[in-house]
């Protein structure tokens, strides 16, 4: 079976959409299939890996927007100029729901005869409310497209609310993975070893993510200045950077905040082995929340606000607590309950770490993408 993961949005443009698929790739190919990613052309970063693994890389010319990232000249062609780089391919795969390389993939792939499915990431802020059932019906742009893959994969019960305003293609929910040997729990030694590299001593609560509005990097700043004994690490880099180092001198804590920006994937697994607790503070649009996994795999019980997607994976594994979005004063109280309680952060943190076992490691989800591959092919 020859595979084509398709997306504008893979590397080099970091996120949840370009991660699932580049873990997607490699397990396929692992599991003996023949896969290329199908992106834009530029330079990915990947290209070195890829090749070694034998993972083809396809890269569509065109115009690609700098603020969107995206390919500008495939929102206007037609799709006959993508047939040529898909015909040789069993499986057309396309991410992210609204982008235009996606989209114009599952029409060729529809129209070449091939096994055409499309992964929904994504949610909007005000998917839930019957604004989006009007808002749906300006959109037949997007409906014109999503009537063509055989089968949809939304990657929680959120996402595939969302998906619905504009299809009534069969949708399958297929949740994001986490490379479980990667991220794993700590031991005592290991984690001081990482705190005297980072010169940081005592209790840790770790937040990464990007530094946007819609993360609420800035709420929990607010949050965490009520709470003593313990260091927060964020990790991330954004737009808002500049102004939450500002806010954590005006709140005084700048001595209990290490803002490290980016973070190399060497040291990501280690960061999250190394909390005791981890915050995700998102103030809406959270289809899912792959770091929320990311921590679960390292054992590490999480704060996470009660929008979109992250309710799913918390309440199902019993992993974390849930706070209202935007609420200081719940969040603080739940960091400060969690850092209190020895024991519960440990069953919290053993339960995340067999949820991933059982359902969020990339073995499972690549198996439950076969599954939704096989069965679209019997019934071409």
């Amino acid at each position: 079976m020859r595979i084509a993961l398709v997306s504008d949005w893979y590397y080099p443009k970091v996120g949840g959409v370009a991660s699932h698929m580049h873990h997607l790739a490699l397990k396929l190919r692992e599991r003996g299939y023949e896969v290329a990613v199908v992106t834009n052309d530029r330079k990915t970063g990947k290209e070195e890996e890829l090749e070694k693994k034998g993972i083809e890389l396809v890269k569509i010319p065109g115009v690609i927007s700098p603020v969107l990232e995206v390919n500008l000249s495939y929102s206007l062609k037609s799709t006959r100029e993508l047939n040529g780089f898909l015909e040789d391919f069993d499986v057309i795969h396309s991410h992210h729901a609204f982008t235009p390389l996606a989209l114009k993939a599952v029409k060729a792939g529809r129209e070449l005869g091939k096994a055409t499915l499309l992964t929904t990431h994504s949610i909007s802020f005000s998917h839930e409310s019957r604004l989006w059932q009007a808002l749906g019906l300006t959109f037949p742009l997007f409906g014109r497209y999503l009537k063509y893959p055989h089968e949809i994969i939304a990657v929680s019960r959120a996402a595939e609310a969302f998906i619905r305003h504009f299809t009534d293609a069969p949708v399958r929910i297929i949740p994001n993975g986490v490379d479980d040997d990667v991220f794993r729990p700590l031991n005592e030694g290991e984690k001081e070893c990482l705190k005297k590299e980072l010169g940081i001593e005592g209790d840790v609560v770790l937040y990464v993510s990007r530094m946007s509005p819609r993360k609420g990097p800035h709420v929990l700043l607010n949050a965490f200045s009520g709470i003593t004994d313990a260091t927060l690490v964020m990790a991330g880099s954004g737009e808002m950077l500049p102004f939450l180092r500002a806010q954590a001198k005006f709140l005084g804590i700048e001595d209990r905040v290490r803002f490290l920006g980016y973070v190399d994937d060497s040291l990501l697994p280690r960061l999250f082995g190394m909390a005791d607790v981890f915050v995700l503070p998102s103030t809406t649009a959270e289809a899912f929340g792959i770091v929320i996994l990311e921590a679960m795999a390292a054992g590490v019980p999480v704060v996470a606000t009660d929008v979109g997607g992250i309710p799913e994976i918390i309440r199902n594994s019993e992993s974390g607590l849930l706070v209202s979005p935007g609420n200081e004063l719940e969040l603080r109280n739940a960091i400060q309950k969690l850092l209190l309680d020895e024991s519960l952060r440990r069953w919290l943190g053993n339960n995340g770490r067999r949820a991933v076992e059982e359902r969020y490691s990339w073995k499972r989800v690549t198996e439950g993408i076969e599954k939704a591959y096989e069965s679209v092919m019997q019934n071409l």
